[in-house]
């Protein structure tokens, strides 16, 4: 089958006119009506706006074969996919990361400033700091999250893209687990730290403790930094398996409440520890039960529902 023929049945299973798929595509009504009576082609832009629309591979546009209704490459449910929106998404994704990386990082180094700090003046430096890492956050929270679609619907790529994006994707793989690795081997050993500290009355404030936070929000962007290039990654080369999970997230989420409240009120009571009775040393393990009573409750409503 031509492409002329193909279009004109694909418009048709849509019901469309001439005039609807025109207005879609933003050319005239003459200019599809000589594409589907074979007397022209059209340019590579609205080829792929094509392939959107009917949710079909430029290979089946483009090649003269007609294959059967659900092969791959045809008209199977599921958004179509090129390269350039792999790419845009992935790389719309890593700058989100980066932004979220940041600022749970500066949240996490900004510990130190009120335990080896006791002026009036360090504590407003604090206030300001963690302010800066919440704006970042809220901010990528009420940002527009581009291609949502591409998260939430079966995809259809070009078979020769999604075999090479697959084996560059192992390649990564192997980087991305480096990352991790190293977070998690920057945390183990952030944990010797107070041995090497001066066996002094003030041995809570020894400089060398100050690596502690630093290190754990080191780590803390290695994982976030990582672990969403591999989420992105995972969507496209494991897409039937993410969408799966995608749905069972999205039944799972009506708990995410707890998250909203539960951070919150530990970051309020560590301040009240570190403002009130000066501990601030052994009140970060407020944040350490905040996680244990997180998964604890989770767990719980989950296997009520």
């Amino acid at each position: 089958m031509k492409f002329y023929q193909k279009l004109k049945k694909l418009r048709a299973q849509k019901g469309w006119s001439q005039e609807e798929f025109a207005e879609k595509l933003q050319v005239s009504r003459q200019a599809v009506s000589k594409w589907e009576n074979g007397q022209g082609f059209p340019e590579t832009e609205k080829l792929v706006k094509m392939s959107r629309l009917f949710k079909v591979s430029l290979d089946y546009l483009l090649k003269d074969e007609d294959q059967p209704f659900g092969e791959q490459g045809t008209t199977e449910e599921g958004y179509y996919a090129s390269q350039e929106v792999v790419e845009a998404y992935l790389l719309n994704k890593k700058q989100g990361a980066k932004n979220i990386a940041a600022g749970v990082a500066i949240l996490i180094a900004s510990i130190l400033l009120p335990m080896y700090f006791q002026e009036t003046f360090s504590y407003v430096l604090f206030m300001m700091v963690v302010a800066v890492g919440v704006a970042i956050l809220v901010w990528q929270g009420l940002s527009v999250k581009a291609y949502k679609e591409l998260e939430t619907q079966p995809l259809i790529f070009d078979d020769s893209f999604i075999q090479d994006f697959r084996q560059k994707s192992l390649a990564n793989r192997k980087r991305y687990g480096i990352l991790i690795v190293t977070g998690i081997v920057i945390i183990i050993l952030s944990f010797g730290i107070p041995f090497l500290t001066n066996d002094t009355g003030h041995a809570d404030r020894d400089p060398l403790l100050a690596l502690m936070p630093l290190t754990w929000a080191f780590a803390v962007y290695l994982f976030i930094i990582a672990g969403s290039a591999i989420e992105g990654e995972r969507l496209v080369t494991n897409n039937e398996e993410y969408v799966k999970e995608y749905e069972k997230y999205e039944k799972s989420s009506k708990h995410d409440w707890i998250h909203a409240v539960i951070w919150p009120l530990a970051t309020v009571i560590f301040l009240a520890i570190g403002f009130i009775w000066n501990a601030w040393h052994p009140g970060w393990l407020v944040f350490l039960g905040a996680v244990v009573f997180t998964i604890a409750y989770t767990a719980w409503k989950s296997s009520k529902d």
